[in-house]
């Protein structure tokens, strides 16, 4: 994951006054060109969709990620580099480099959060699929450590015999391969992901193949972890003992090295190394201070927890370490004498994510009355503060500890903190519980706006359980968060779509007939011209195309109606807006043709622009971008070519990103000094595209004699052009 990091391409921005590194230092001009090529296809390459997404896929959050995945499964070796970073950002976490919460987890658990259970086998066999493209990447490294991530989630997703099945027959692939170094690599590491998941025994059968292939390689922690969580101590003593001694003296100690001394009952030898271990660590210090706890051993135990925390300032590495501990059998007791308060943006109270963590582990430990307690410190904490609920009981659900998550709710309840704190609409709906907080959310009047939004959720939350009255009673008693909109008829909108996406066509239909009953007697035109648009874009998400464009045609009528205001941004625009918002482009663009000229300045026409490309609707982009040449300021055309040309490009479609790239030209040759931003991605462009020529005559138009502070950029942008060249040689 470090080398995938590190890897920058030269010119991934629009411009590059200041780069990441200069390819100006590398050896040879050879070497220069294979770096940024790479850089470039690792980058820079525009490829998906490959086609317009539908409209069901499009306006459907977790449709459009498993599309991506699709994409990404079946997508061509050509495409290596690229997939090869797309799937690091899917499947492994970014790590924290510096201040606070500045890492970010993988896109997979966003995922995993969001999805029904009703697509959970479509997930499963994308990842069968995903599984065989990740043997076709070129890093070996990424390639060994993606699949260990991927049966992470294949355990998330269906549980430990389907990881240990992937992962058996990833071992098995991998006895069989002829590269010796290879192997010994990728076998170490799939190693790593079998005893972090818990699965040691599922492989033991293969144990005597894998330590014939390591013998011969540097001594594996993991193989020795695996023996020691297979009954198999001495060799498990072996192999640490030889990793030990391989170890320089003074170099920091891998914590999960005396943890295993400490499982194996080697106290002297884990108390050896104990001075020089490192708590930036984190999951691995997480189970030694765990380690620690189970060998009876206070001192160390208390000092490994005390600086876990003061060497991790960041968010995914404090959670990274007290999950690993608790996950390790640590103590729960320390959850409530040993976790500082960290200050930084506000004051952090960790008991809040962990409390209900230690309350299942109590549970697991037959020791019931401080499962209780914990719970109780919990329920009193939520009451007391501002505590997004849902986030934490649902994470508990998916941790296992759904008893402690349903106790905590209900004592919340029984304590009638709900009418102070904002009820767990997810978590609710997950445990049927709706009718349990129903009457808080429609009476919490703290914040009016946030009031509206979580009855849209609770009816919402209804419909998905296949409550229509329910669902409509709640929506129809929404009141309106501004004077020219109608919250209850958007929310009967969002319902009648969850019915339709479940199948459930009749009860949608009924709900959006409803809706348009209330819409024609609403009195303010600008309101009724945003129901009918809320209703048209329900029939979209149902699959009722002549209905939808029936209704936004209405919706367009009323707002064209409307006199013209030039303080006030005109309604036909911002319907034209909310249609994107809704990723429904095709109604944006027909809503955009029909308002006067006069409107474009009120109109996003970017928005557009940038979301046609998202969703793979070259055909929008481009009529939008001519749009932008005919109204809009050079600058900005010339800024939505560019974008709209590398689209082109990702798609092996070079002569209709030149003739794009033509017209952005000639409003460059036209002005006497360019702007350097948006002549620098032209270049390019024309570069990747082939054109050499036209390239070279562009950077004519720099300034010249060339500023000293330009003099870098300059130079590497002659690179790119010289790199290109060669490639096209």
């Amino acid at each position: 994951m470090y080398l995938l990091l590190k890897i920058v391409p030269i010119f991934s921005l629009a411009i590059a006054t200041s780069l990441p590194f200069s390819l100006v230092q590398a050896q040879t001009s050879n070497q220069t060109c294979q770096t940024l090529l790479n850089g470039e296809r690792t980058y820079n390459v525009n490829w998906y969709p490959v086609k317009p997404l539908p409209e069901t896929i499009a306006t459907d959050a977790v449709a459009r990620q498993l599309d991506e995945l699709q994409a990404i499964a079946v997508s061509p070796s050509s495409l290596d580099l690229t997939i090869q970073r797309e799937l690091g950002q899917w499947l492994i976490e970014k790590p924290d480099p510096g201040p606070p919460d500045t890492g970010a987890p993988a896109r997979m658990d966003g995922l995993l959060k969001a999805l029904p259970n009703s697509q959970k086998p479509q997930l499963t066999a994308i990842f069968d699929q995903l599984a065989n493209r990740i043997e076709k990447l070129p890093s070996l490294n990424l390639r060994t450590e993606m699949t260990g991530k991927l049966a992470g989630y294949y355990q998330q997703l269906q549980g430990n015999d389907r990881a240990a099945l992937f992962l058996n027959n990833a071992i098995a692939k991998t006895l069989k391969s002829t590269n010796v170094q290879a192997r010994a690599v990728q076998l170490t590491k799939l190693l790593d992901a079998v005893v972090e998941l818990g699965l040691s025994k599922a492989i033991a059968p293969q144990l005597p193949q894998i330590e014939t292939v390591l013998s011969r390689s540097t001594p594996s922690l993991s193989l020795a972890r695996v023996y020691a969580n297979t009954n198999q101590s001495q060799k498990a003593l072996l192999l640490a003992d030889r990793l030990a001694k391989a170890t320089p003296a003074g170099q920091v100690v891998n914590s999960d090295l005396i943890a295993l001394y400490l499982q194996l009952n080697q106290r002297s030898r884990a108390n050896l190394y104990f001075k020089i271990i490192s708590p930036e660590d984190d999951a691995p210090y997480g189970r030694l201070a765990a380690a620690y706890d189970r060998a009876k051993q206070t001192e160390q135990a208390d000092k490994v927890f005390k600086d876990g925390f003061s060497g991790l300032h960041r968010g995914l590495a404090i959670n990274h370490f007290l999950s690993a501990y608790l996950k390790a059998g640590g103590n729960p007791d320390r959850l409530f004498t040993g976790l500082p308060t960290l200050e930084g943006v506000g004051i952090i109270d960790l008991r809040r994510d962990y409390l209900l963590p230690a309350a299942g582990e109590y549970h697991r430990r037959n020791q019931p009355e401080k499962a209780s307690k914990a719970i109780a410190q919990f329920v009193k904490l939520a009451a007391s503060s501002n505590l997004r609920l849902d986030d934490v009981l649902m994470t508990a659900i998916r941790d296992g500890n759904l008893l402690e998550a349903k106790t905590a709710f209900e004592q919340v309840i029984a304590q009638n903190a709900f009418a102070k704190v904002e009820p767990p609409i997810s978590f609710a709906t997950e445990i049927n519980a709706l009718d349990a907080i129903a009457p808080f959310v429609q009476r919490l009047s703290k914040n009016p706006e946030r009031r509206i939004e979580l009855l849209q959720s609770l009816a919402i939350a209804y419909a998905k359980q296949n409550q229509p009255d329910k669902a409509i009673s709640i929506a129809e008693r929404v009141w309106r968060q501004s004077p020219g909109y109608s919250s209850a008829i958007d929310t009967l909108a969002q319902v009648a779509t969850v019915f339709a996406k479940s199948g459930q066509k009749t009860q949608a239909q009924m709900i959006l007939a409803k809706a348009l009953s209330l819409s024609s007697n609403i009195k303010e035109i600008d309101t009724r011209a945003q129901a009918y648009a809320a209703i048209a874009r329900a029939y979209t998400n149902a699959g009722e195309t002549a209905a939808a464009e029936t209704t936004r045609q209405t919706a367009v009528k009323w707002a064209l109606s409307l006199p013209n205001d030039p303080n006030v941004v005109s309604m036909p625009s911002l319907i034209s807006q909310q249609f994107l918002q809704a990723n429904q482009v095709e109604a944006a663009w027909q809503t955009l043709q029909e308002i006067s000229q006069d409107a474009y300045k009120d109109t996003n026409i970017d928005y557009l622009v940038s979301t046609a490309l998202a969703l793979g609707n070259l055909s929008i982009a481009q009529q939008a971008v001519d749009l932008e040449y005919s109204y809009a300021a050079p600058e900005l055309f010339s800024d939505q070519a560019s974008k709209l040309a590398k689209a082109y490009l990702g798609r092996d479609r070079p002569e209709e990103a030149i003739k794009i790239l033509e017209r952005a030209a000639n409003i460059l040759n036209n002005q006497k000094e360019p702007n350097s931003r948006l002549l620098i991605p032209i270049v390019q462009l024309y570069a990747k595209a082939g054109r050499i020529d036209v390239a070279r005559e562009l950077m004519k138009k720099f300034p010249n004699p060339i500023p000293s502070n330009d003099v870098l950029w300059r130079k590497e942008l002659q690179q790119y052009v010289d790199c290109y060249q060669k490639a096209f040689l």
